[in-house]
């Protein structure tokens, strides 16, 4: 079993694409090793510094000679996708009617008593804390919405020297079933807040992080056509549910060589979160551009 949260340069690109700013392995060749000798890998987020390192490895995973018994299963920790609050939303979905618009507004905290403000590796990838923190958030999107993220257009800043650049970021984007939203995210705000929120013809879902009864997590609130209002407080349990998920693949595949592993956490889940961020600093580059996600 590959330990998620090992090394100390999570992300970092290797080549080709000569992005890498070390010649130490990345993460996403540590855990290559690992897996080609036979290991399960739970790997830190994000998946990949770039499309470039994820495309790469995935083709280097998917020419591994099948001499186990059973593939070797590559998790990605992103616990997101596992968080209650996230996979009953998905739910509700269904009850809004027809998608209108879309806000993810992201308020962060990310300043120097953050315990996480140091990290060296954080800062070693185009994107820093954009990328590191921002594959969370685009998780939680494409799984309340259930639709991959097609187009952005954005424009990004560097406002506060004291971290890596950018440092907050604006964009516009459209899903594939035609849905349009804004993604408006700062790493460091003075009023942290972190939301979702969809409105449709018949209702409206949102999802905010708070506390309840001195417990962290999310409250959901869904309000339907008739005007009522339901909330309900789901604490943070996500990281607790995906390492269970990943112990039981990893029993499973030991029985049954052919077991299909938990796709929530799946690298190619990561990958995706990772292209839609590319896509958007790509955008910012190119002056608000439109630019296409790259699809995995």
């Amino acid at each position: 079993m590959g330990r998620r949260g090992a090394g100390g340069d999570h992300g970092r690109p290797f080549h080709p694409g000569c992005r890498r700013r070390s010649c130490r392995p990345s993460p996403v060749e540590l855990s290559l090793k690992m897996l080609k000798a036979g290991k399960h890998v739970i790997q830190e987020k994000p998946a990949s510094g770039s499309t470039t390192e994820a495309e790469t490895a995935l083709s280097v995973y998917n020419s591994f000679p099948n001499k186990f018994p059973y593939k070797p299963i590559w998790a990605l920790g992103e616990n997101y996708r596992f968080e209650p609050a996230f996979v009953e939303s998905s739910k509700l979905m269904n009850d809004i009617g027809d998608m209108m618009n879309i806000q993810v507004i992201v308020e962060g905290s990310m300043n120097s008593s953050n315990p996480y403000f140091n990290s060296s590796w954080r800062r070693n990838f185009v994107g820093g804390f954009i990328l590191d923190m921002g594959v969370h958030f685009i998780a939680g999107l494409r799984m309340l919405v259930g639709s991959e993220v097609a187009t952005v257009s954005s424009i990004s800043r560097h406002v506060d020297t004291d971290l890596p650049p950018p440092d907050n970021i604006c964009s516009l984007f459209q899903l594939e079933n035609g849905c349009a939203g804004v993604l408006v995210f700062a790493v460091n705000s003075r009023s942290p807040k972190i939301l979702w929120r969809v409105d449709g013809t018949k209702g409206t879902v949102k999802i905010e992080r708070g506390d309840d009864g001195g417990k962290h997590g999310y409250q959901v609130l869904f309000s339907s056509e008739s005007g009522e209002c339901q909330k309900t407080f789901y604490p943070f349990c996500g990281v607790h549910e995906e390492l269970k998920a990943f112990v039981h693949d990893m029993v499973q595949a030991s029985k049954d060589g052919d077991h299909k592993a938990e796709p929530r956490s799946s690298y190619v889940e990561g990958a995706r979160d990772v292209a839609v961020l590319e896509a958007m600093l790509e955008s910012s580059a190119k002056q608000g551009a439109m630019v296409q996600v790259k699809k995995f």
